[in-house]
């Protein structure tokens, strides 16, 4: 009796598994074409619907309205308009489908009923992705009709003393980096807003040159002369053409004059002549020769102001058109005349070469004229050359050829007094130099002819 109570139970149970296999395999059976309970993408419950089903819900929720957000950049005159459509914006809902369908589908039958009847939730997220280069061209477009460059003001002299001044333009610029960042924070998948707007940021650009800093400049404040009388043409066109280059230099506060800068490099190409230079002790013949006294009568227009000159060098030999210590050299490549602007107002120079005269002008604003200045230069100390008597067996007896003139050596001061409303206030020592003394050399003849006087060779100091 046991024995078939057990065979029965067995029975029964064998076929409860049966009824629940089978029972089990109708309902799995029923969601294979469906997506299981509870499956949700971005909190849409996609339980029991088909593929096809979850795709049109999905995209008419988030695809086709996604396209329908802008972003409107705002400036003062223009608004720009960044359409979600053009910038081919979608989510990634295939993707998120494919994978809310495949959930489950690994499992087992008896894995995937437990999930059907207790189904725990499957949350899954969309991606938002959208065109970069579309944003760049925009910015591209907007900072085309944004940006402005600044335009100084200008200043000419339209007669001695008397100049015209052009107005200047206050630029602008946009901030391309910041408006990139700010769009790119604004481009979401987020549905809640259609339009959003953004000012774009644009900051002002000054001018270097203002107008109303021009217009300070209304007399002349310095000026200087030197003669060239003696001059041959080589070394007149030099001094012209280089006067020329520095005639109509702006000066704004703080910048800094450089004669090299603003002359040039001296060429033939650019109407250079070769004239007399002077090279280590000797006056040679070289391109661009007379520039120095363009430079020096520069520089003592300069010390006719407070301006303190930052480069300056003297000749190895003292220069008979300026006086001894107040020579400033040039050599392009290497040594320049420097000074800075340290006025609170801007500075023109006007150069002019007229009647073999250079003049060169300086001009700023009429509150600098309380102060006038006195340039001196003192001779501290003459050193007299030596001459070297070479004897020449192939000239005659009182012939003579001076094959290097002999200079005097000079140690000199320079200095300048300031007066303020005609009452001396301050003297300083600008610079104090040296000129080496260069002794001269001097061929004589020996040569046998007749009784004659003997000649003594000159030399020539300055």
């Amino acid at each position: 009796m046991k024995k078939k109570a057990i065979i029965i139970v067995g029975i029964l149970i064998l076929l409860g598994t049966v009824i629940f296999t089978s029972y089990a395999y109708v309902e799995v059976k029923h969601w294979d074409s469906l997506i299981l309970p509870t499956v949700k993408i971005e909190n849409e419950d996609l339980t029991g619907k088909t593929k096809e089903e979850a795709q049109k819900l999905m995209m008419d929720k988030y695809s086709s309205q996604v396209i329908k957000k802008k972003i409107d950049i705002v400036t003062e005159e223009k608004k720009y308009t960044l359409d979600y459509s053009m910038l081919d914006a979608k989510y990634n809902i295939n993707e998120a489908i494919e994978e809310a369908y495949s959930y489950g589908r690994e499992m087992n039958m008896f894995q995937k009923y437990k999930a059907i009847k207790n189904p725990v939730v499957k949350q899954i997220k969309l991606t938002f992705e959208y065109n970069d280069k579309i944003v760049d061209q925009k910015l591209g477009e907007i900072t085309k009709d944004i940006n402005k460059k600044a335009v100084d003001a200008t200043i000419t002299m339209v007669s001695s003393g008397r100049f015209s001044v052009t107005n200047d333009v206050v630029g602008r610029q946009l901030q391309e980096d910041v408006l990139k960042k700010d769009i790119k924070s604004k481009i979401n998948g987020v549905l809640s807003a259609d339009v959003i707007s953004i000012v774009a940021p644009v900051t002002q650009v000054k001018p270097k040159v203002s107008a109303t800093a021009l217009k300070a400049i209304n007399t002349r404040i310095s000026t200087y002369t030197t003669n060239f009388a003696s001059s041959a043409e080589g070394r007149a066109t030099n001094i012209g053409l280089s006067t020329k280059s520095i005639n109509g230099t702006l000066l704004m506060p703080g910048d800094v004059f450089s004669f090299n800068g603003t002359v040039g490099q001296r060429t033939a190409a650019r109407g250079y002549q070769s004239a007399g230079v002077i090279i280590g002790d000797k006056i040679e013949q070289g391109l661009g020769g007379g520039i120095c006294q363009v430079s020096s009568t520069l520089y003592n227009a300069i010390l006719g102001t407070e301006l303190v000159s930052v480069e300056r060098t003297h000749h190895t030999i003292s220069s008979g058109y300026i006086p001894k210590g107040q020579d400033a050299t040039v050599d392009y490549g290497n040594l320049d005349y420097k000074f800075k602007n340290t006025y609170k107002y801007p500075i023109f120079i006007e150069g002019i070469v007229s009647n073999r005269n250079v003049y060169f002008n300086i001009y700023s604003n009429s509150t600098l004229t309380n102060r006038t200045y006195e340039i001196t230069s003192e001779i501290l100390e003459v050193t007299q050359p030596k001459t070297e008597i070479v004897k020449d067996p192939t000239k005659y007896e009182g012939e003579s050829e001076i094959v290097k003139p002999g200079y005097n050596g000079y140690k000199v001061k320079v200095s300048r007094k300031t007066f303020e409303n005609g009452k001396l206030i301050n003297t300083v020592v600008i610079n104090k130099d040296t000129f080496n003394v260069i002794n001269g050399i001097v061929k004589v003849g020996t040569k046998k002819k007749g009784t004659i006087a003997p000649v003594v060779p000159p030399v020539v100091a300055q």
